[in-house]
């Protein structure tokens, strides 16, 4: 450990820094959550990319969320996005933070935090993180010794006197006017299988194709299946629903309207992705398809859920772009038998059974 967290026992103010993604927004929710417990009368402030402030405000926790555009600052470089960086670098350095929590571990994330001027900075140790340069920022630092990284995030509680609560899970709720809007899209139905085929990384997405077929195999067992995309998903939408054919539900939908949808949902089907943990954080059964990602350090939170993966030497490699063997295997041999089977068993079906549902 660098600095005595002892120096202040009771911090009066306190910056999260947690930027995203979607997924690692929801696997932070338990240790803020956790935070805002052990400190009532804190100030809070959340420092998140504003495109997930939603699963923020969606956690219910009484936190101050500042939300920035690092990818604008990045790519739009002007006079505009210049007088918004300075004006975010004085309000931080002049907002009186105690203690800085480095949630993401990344080298900006850590920059941040040092930047803020906190006496009390906590992250984790060089040898865990992506970017071991971070490890120069922090006061405090913490060698994780849990697997899952829900677990991890809240191992960075205990230099603060919090001994981690392991058992709690993240937790959201959509908005009022999502669920309205949702239940007049899918005309208040529920019960159904909703299938999310996307992801940002090229090598979690398993092929459309084998969605679509998936879906019609529910669907056959009449299962009512309903299908949702993100922005940019379109083309794969298009090629699940000619394979699946026209009993299948599709419906596109924003970041709350997912959440209401799962929360609506009997089982949700998907890869690695944000969608799957906000699924996982409403409550919904979970079928998920992991490939280069490890389903023990990301998959989901509770053991009943079913992951359907391949164990090969390769895994996890973590590559986003391509397989750096060139087959991906870990997606292309998971087979619509193997997924079927796992979405029979986690709705307690028999999986002989072809009854209606």
């Amino acid at each position: 450990m660098g600095t005595s967290i002892q120096n202040t026992p009771n911090p009066k103010r306190i910056l999260v820094i947690k930027l995203g993604s979607m997924g690692d927004i929801v696997h932070c929710l338990p240790s803020v959550r956790q935070l805002r417990d052990h400190f009532p009368d804190a100030e809070i402030d959340w420092l998140v990319e504003r495109k997930n402030k939603a699963v923020v405000d969606m956690g219910g926790l009484s936190v101050r969320v500042v939300p920035i555009d690092t990818y604008q600052w990045r790519h739009s470089p002007g006079i505009g996005s210049a007088r918004e960086i300075v004006e975010f670098l004085w309000e931080l350095r002049s907002d009186g933070y105690d203690c800085a929590i480095d949630f993401q571990g990344l080298l900006k994330s850590a920059f941040v935090g040092y930047l803020s001027s906190a006496p009390i900075r906590i992250g984790w140790e060089r040898d865990f993180l992506r970017e071991p340069a971070s490890r120069f920022f922090y006061t405090d630092v913490v060698k994780p010794r849990r697997v899952h990284v829900i677990d991890q995030q809240m191992e960075l509680l205990q230099p603060l006197g919090i001994d981690p609560d392991w058992d709690t899970p993240p937790r959201i709720a959509p908005p009022a006017e999502a669920r309205a809007s949702v239940d007049a899209r899918v005309d208040g139905r529920r019960g159904f299988v909703l299938l999310n085929p996307g992801a940002n990384w090229r090598t979690k997405r398993w092929d459309p194709a084998r969605y679509g077929e998936l879906a019609g195999r529910l669907i056959d067992d009449g299962l009512p299946v309903t299908l949702t995309w993100g922005p940019g998903e379109e083309d794969v939408a298009r090629t699940i629903r000619a394979v699946a054919g026209a009993e299948l539900t599709a419906i596109d939908s924003t970041l709350p309207e997912l959440a209401a949808l799962c929360e609506r949902a009997r089982l949700f089907v998907g890869g690695d992705t944000g969608p799957m943990h906000v699924a996982a954080a409403v409550g919904t059964p979970i079928v998920s398809i992991f490939g280069p990602t490890s389903s023990d350090r990301n998959g989901p939170f509770l053991r009943e859920d079913a992951v359907v993966e391949l164990r090969m030497p390769c895994r996890p490699c973590y590559e986003r772009d391509a397989c750096p063997l060139g087959h991906l295997e870990c997606m292309g041999l998971v087979t619509v038998d193997a997924v079927y089977e796992a979405c029979r068993g986690r709705l307690n079906l028999d999986a002989a059974a072809r009854s209606p549902w």
